[in-house]
C-alpha cells in the first residue's frame, strides 16, 4: 500500500496496518513541512478505502488508480472526498481567493452539514482541511463538536505545519502523524525521473531542498521564496533603525505569517551553516528562540524588533557576509 508515496515508511506502515485491521481513527493530523507528502497521502488513503478494483482487506496492493472512485478522488471531483482549503472556502462563501487568510466558522459549519449526510457514491467519506493551523478560534471550536461525535466511516484529516497553533482539545481527539523531511537520495531520484535532470544537478538541488519536493521544484523553476528574499536582505544590506522597525511592524500584523517567515529564514540559515558555522549557529539560535516566543503569544512586534536588531549585530560583527 501507498506505493506512490515518497519516503515516510513508518507512516505508510502504520496506516496500512490500520486499514488491514479495520481499526481506523476518525481523525488525523498530518504534521510536517510543505512538500513531504502530507496531502498526497490523504488522497491515497481515500483512494485505497474506496477503490472498487483492489481489495485492501485481502492484499497489500494499494488503490488501482483507474476505477471511477480513484479517478474522481485524484481529480478532487468525488462527492465523498472534500478538500477544504482557501480555494474551497472562497467558493463556499462567495469571496475573493486573494482575501482568504484564515479558515472561518462558516466554512466549518458547511463541513458539519456535509459530515452529517450519508455517503453518495462510496463507503468512506473524507474531509481534508488544509492549512489546519489557519483555523480561527471560532472555526476550531466548531470543528471540535464534529470530532466529539464523528459518524461512522467518516475520516477527517487536518494537514498542518505547526502543532502548536492547533488547540489541544483538537490534538487530543486526533492521531498526529509527523511527516519527516525526505532523504536527499529520494528527492534526487524523483527529480531525475520527473524533470529529466542529470544525476549531478538533481543531487545539487536535493541538497538545498531541506527535504521538501516543493522546495526542490521551486529551485528548478528559479522561484525565490519571500523567506529567502527577506534573509538575503537581512544579511546583505545595511539596515538602519527605521528600516528594522518598519520591517518588524509590517511582519507583525499577521502572527502566523511571521512564523512562516521565520521558518523560511531558519531553512536558509541551515544552508549557510555549511559555510559559516559560527555566525549561522548564532542566527539559528536567535531565530528558533524568536519562533518559540511568538508561538507563546509574546508580542510579535517586540520579538521581531529584538530578532532583527540582534541579527544586524551578528552581521556587523562578522568580517564577511556570514549571517
Amino acid at each position: 500500500m501507498f506505493e506512490n508515496i515518497l519516503g515516510q515508511q513508518k507512516i505508510k506502515k502504520l496506516l496500512a496496518g490500520q486499514i488491514k485491521s479495520g481499526k481506523i481513527p476518525h481523525a488525523y493530523i498530518f504534521m510536517g513541512q510543505n512538500g513531504v507528502g502530507r496531502k498526497y497521502t490523504a488522497f491515497e488513503f481515500a483512494k485505497i478505502l474506496n477503490c472498487t478494483t483492489n481489495d485492501f482487506a485481502k492484499t497489500d496492493t494499494g488503490a488501482c488508480g483507474k476505477c471511477l472512485n480513484c479517478e474522481k478522488i485524484s481529480k478532487n471531483l468525488h462527492p465523498d472526498f472534500h478538500l477544504i482549503d482557501f480555494a474551497k472556502q472562497a467558493e463556499m462563501l462567495d469571496e475573493d481567493f486573494e482575501k482568504q487568510k484564515v479558515l472561518k466558522i462558516g466554512t466549518i459549519r458547511n463541513v458539519q452539514k456535509e459530515v452529517a449526510t450519508k455517503a453518495h457514491e462510496s463507503k468512506w467519506k473524507f474531509f481534508v482541511i488544509e492549512p489546519a493551523e489557519k483555523m480561527n478560534a471560532e472555526a476550531a471550536n466548531c470543528l471540535l463538536k464534529t470530532l466529539e461525535e464523528p459518524p461512522d466511516n467518516t475520516i477527517l484529516i487536518l494537514v498542518a505545519r505547526h502543532k502548536e497553533t492547533i488547540p489541544q482539545t483538537i490534538v487530543s481527539r486526533s492521531q498526529t502523524l509527523f511527516f519527516q523531511p525526505l532523504q536527499q537520495d529520494t528527492i534526487s531520484s524523483f527529480l531525475m525521473l520527473r524533470h529529466s535532470l542529470s544525476a549531478a544537478k538533481a543531487q545539487e538541488i536535493a541538497a538545498l531542498s531541506e527535504g521538501s519536493i516543493e522546495e526542490a521544484e521551486k529551485l528548478i523553476s528559479g522561484e525565490e521564496s519571500e523567506g529567502l528574499s527577506l534573509w538575503l536582505k537581512l544579511k546583505t544590506k545595511d539596515m538602519y533603525i527605521s528600516d528594522i522597525l518598519e520591517l518588524s511592524r509590517s511582519m507583525s500584523r499577521d502572527r502566523e505569517k511571521a512564523v512562516e517567515y521565520i521558518d523560511a529564514m531558519i531553512a536558509e540559515a541551515k544552508k549557510d551553516f555549511r559555510f559559516y558555522p559560527k555566525s549561522a549557529a548564532d542566527s539559528l539560535d536567535l531565530l528558533t528562540k524568536s519562533r518559540a516566543l511568538i508561538l507563546q503569544n509574546v508580542n510579535t512586534q517586540t520579538v521581531l524588533d529584538n530578532l532583527f536588531f540582534d541579527l544586524k549585530e551578528i552581521k556587523d560583527n562578522s568580517s564577511a557576509l556570514k549571517i
